[in-house]
């Protein structure tokens, strides 16, 4: 059984996936029927990442941080890497919770 949220007016759900050229852990927000709401990670092909540990698309989802925290489904691993003109947070996510 899913558990959905609430996220910026939408009614989500958490789906793990990987990234294709790494096997790293990617999580994606789907709607109710299935549709890809937005992906919430970002690959970063950096050392710190796996199975279970991501970078928060702080860029694309600002509140991203604040919404895992709150439902608990992850925890922050103080270690962030930078990409552009934007810095993202590396989290343990929890996705047995998804």
């Amino acid at each position: 059984m899913s558990k959905f949220y609430n996220y910026n007016g939408h009614r989500v759900r958490l789906e793990q996936n990987t990234y294709a050229n790494n096997g790293t852990l990617a999580v994606c927000m789907v709607s109710p029927d299935g549709e890809l709401v937005d992906v919430i990670t970002v690959n970063l092909n950096d050392r710190m990442q796996s199975d279970t540990m991501a970078f928060l698309d702080t860029n694309n989802n600002p509140k991203i941080e604040t919404f895992i925290k709150r439902h608990h489904l992850g925890l922050p691993m103080n270690y962030s890497q930078r990409s552009g003109f934007c810095t993202y947070p590396l989290y343990t996510l929890f996705t047995s919770e998804f």
